[in-house]
């Protein structure tokens, strides 16, 4: 009798141990949020950069492509997020109860109307948020005087967000009444076909519509009339110094004629060593003389694949007009090479001309003064002067 009366209280005794058990992990379970569930409409409280891990600056506006972190209650479970008129791609959110991170989408908006719109499964929510939407940058040809027939970048950047290359047809590109075509495009990247049948000093014509209407700019191709130094007639120029330095350039390894000759430095030059290369002298009209700001001073280089140009500091390629001196140091921040092609460099006037111009005749230097044993071989081409656009 006593041993049964034991193995019942020992049954009873596994019982109720089981049954406390199970109720621990009930109560353990209860009340645990797993950050994701909303329980009603979103609402946001502020805005930040995502690397503002401390929320210490809230944004009201942003560009194409920043991450950014919103913040608030409800976020989760996310249907739309709109800026403007312009979706984000649904693969791209990460949605907590709490927070939401998300890209400003590369996109430039139909209508703007400087609001975020944020659509969960239990409601919606807006906040004024202004994306600052960039404008098409045209800043010329990388080589003004390509040949016709060929391909030229352009420099600038946006051209894409406004559909040049047919992704919108009323941004256009428009030379002598044609529609020159779009040869290569990406986000950093456009180059456009010459026409074999281009003439010299002609208008490029870049069009497009942005928000705040239709918008131009036009750059100059082959501006042939306001060269200074025609090269194949030296003897005019008075040059004193640097004439065995033209070439018509039909040698090997020599760069392709652009418009004529060039003149060309090509070898080993020792540290601080003096080298007079075309000095001679030009004619400036009244209109240059009275504005020189209002112009740009241009040339063609060219520097072969393994001679990039130095970082000269204040010493290198020195440009004297009228006895002044300026310093083009084209590598001062980051090397500069044109690897064989050739490259247009635009230059303001009026920095160059450091003493002035004359009505008439100005004499005009070009001097190089390696600071640095120097082995280059680098060529110029068309120096002229030309208004700005």
């Amino acid at each position: 009798m006593n041993k049964l009366n034991i193995t019942v209280c020992g049954l009873m005794f596994a019982a109720t141990f089981t049954m406390v058990s199970c109720q621990d992990v009930v109560t353990y379970n209860d009340g645990y949020d797993d950050g994701i569930t909303s329980i009603g409409a979103p609402s946001i409280t502020a805005i930040y950069d995502v690397e503002d891990t401390e929320k210490t600056i809230p944004l009201t506006e942003g560009a194409f492509e920043d991450m950014i972190m919103v913040t608030g209650t409800n976020l989760s479970h996310v249907k739309k997020i709109r800026l403007n008129d312009v979706e984000v791609e649904a693969n791209e959110i990460y949605a907590t109860a709490k927070v939401a991170y998300f890209p400003i989408p590369r996109i430039v908006p139909g209508e703007i109307n400087n609001k975020l719109y944020y659509e969960t499964e239990q409601g919606n929510t807006s906040i004024d948020f202004t994306v600052n939407i960039p404008e098409v940058s045209v800043t010329g040809l990388y080589n003004e005087f390509a040949l016709p027939g060929s391909s030229v970048k352009v420099n600038g950047a946006f051209f894409d967000l406004y559909g040049f290359g047919g992704g919108n047809e009323s941004s256009t590109i428009m030379m002598n009444g044609m529609m020159l075509e779009v040869d290569s495009l990406t986000e950093q990247y456009m180059s456009v076909i010459i026409p074999e049948d281009a003439t010299d000093n002609s208008t490029i014509v870049f069009s497009w519509e942005s928000a705040g209407g239709v918008k131009s700019v036009s750059v100059p191709y082959r501006n042939t009339a306001n060269v200074l130094w025609n090269l194949d007639t030296p003897d005019v120029y008075g040059f004193w110094a640097g004439t065995e330095l033209i070439t018509a350039g039909g040698s090997a390894n020599e760069p392709v004629p652009l418009n004529g000759s060039y003149f060309r430095i090509n070898g080993s030059f020792g540290a601080w060593s003096w080298n007079n290369l075309l000095c001679g002298g030009c004619d400036f009209p009244v209109e240059v003389v009275a504005n020189p700001s209002d112009y740009w001073l241009k040339f063609e280089v060219n520097s072969a694949s393994g001679n990039p140009f130095y970082d000269s500091a204040s010493a290198g390629y020195l440009i004297q007009l009228n006895g002044g001196q300026y310093v083009w140091n084209p590598s001062s921040a980051g090397s500069f090479n044109t690897y064989g092609n050739w490259c247009t460099v635009r230059l303001d006037l009026a920095a160059v001309a450091t003493n002035g111009l004359n009505v008439g005749w100005n004499n005009l230097f070009w001097i190089m003064q390696p600071n640095s044993d120097w082995n280059i071989d680098h060529s110029f081409a068309n120096i002229r002067i030309e208004k700005k656009l």
